[in-house]
């Protein structure tokens, strides 16, 4: 969700964006972000630069979301905000809103983002949740995934009121390969995410295996088999502003 498109190893080993902004992925004054520091300024690639931290971050699905969703919507989609709040390599239990949790400030920062983000007149439409993979890569977690992205969204959601917030999951396609793989639960995660889906309402779920998939490739290795490249995180971003628009576009 963060992007890793156009990431790739520099001649010394090390992950740097390769600077390249494809059309469907420039800046746009109708298209803002909300920065690290939670002020609005026009969208630029890549989005979560500063957001997604100790990362390196390339093209993702938000600005090609944003463009589509504007092509789309026409006059009625106004000024887009996108409130970009993606960590690379996450399990869902570190986004646990319990105060246990060493890693409660993902969730804190998450609402205070969503909230921060409405005091200028904005209106928060909807999440995108595409994560898992980390998850998927341990049987234990995996099979914990779909209590633990229940829990999370009906958290946000108490922690939000009175505001209508439909979640649009992106059902994983794929585990972190570079994690113990020998011990991964794909198919559990997208039960898991099925399953969430039919037990809790406004929950719209689209398949990333139906996505033209091509990986981004690192050198040294054949495949990444996490990170999508450029495309098809643009493909992943038009289609979630079609679902959007099918499902809730009359409510703009």
């Amino acid at each position: 969700m963060a992007g890793r498109g156009g990431v790739e190893n520099n001649t010394e080993g090390n992950l740097v964006w390769d600077g390249k902004v494809p059309l469907d992925c420039q800046s746009d004054p109708s298209i803002l972000r909300l920065n690290p520091e939670r002020q609005w300024e026009i969208a630029h690639e890549p989005l979560h630069l500063g957001i997604d931290i100790g990362k390196t971050p390339g093209i993702g699905p938000g600005i090609a979301f944003a463009h589509e969703f504007i092509a789309k919507a026409g006059q009625k989609a106004g000024v887009v905000g996108l409130v970009p709040c993606a960590r690379g390599g996450t399990l869902i239990e570190q986004w646990s809103k319990n105060p246990s949790n060493t890693s409660a400030t993902f969730y804190q920062n998450f609402i205070e983002r969503i909230k921060t983000s409405e005091k200028e007149g904005g209106v928060v439409r909807a999440l995108f949740w595409y994560q898992g993979e980390s998850d998927a890569a341990m049987s234990d977690t995996a099979h914990r995934y779909k209590d633990n992205l229940k829990k999370f969204i009906t958290d946000i959601r108490n922690d939000i009121k009175p505001r209508f917030l439909p979640v649009i999951i992106v059902k994983i396609s794929m585990y972190d390969f570079f994690m113990k793989h020998d011990t991964h639960d794909l198919p559990a995660v997208r039960a898991a995410e099925d399953a969430v889906q039919k037990e809790l309402p406004d929950i719209i779920t689209i398949d990333s295996w139906e996505l033209p998939i091509n990986f981004t490739t690192y050198e040294g290795f054949s495949w990444d088999h996490g990170h999508f490249n450029s495309a098809t995180e643009i493909a992943l971003g038009k289609w979630l502003a079609d679902t959007y628009l099918a499902h809730y576009g009359h409510l703009l």
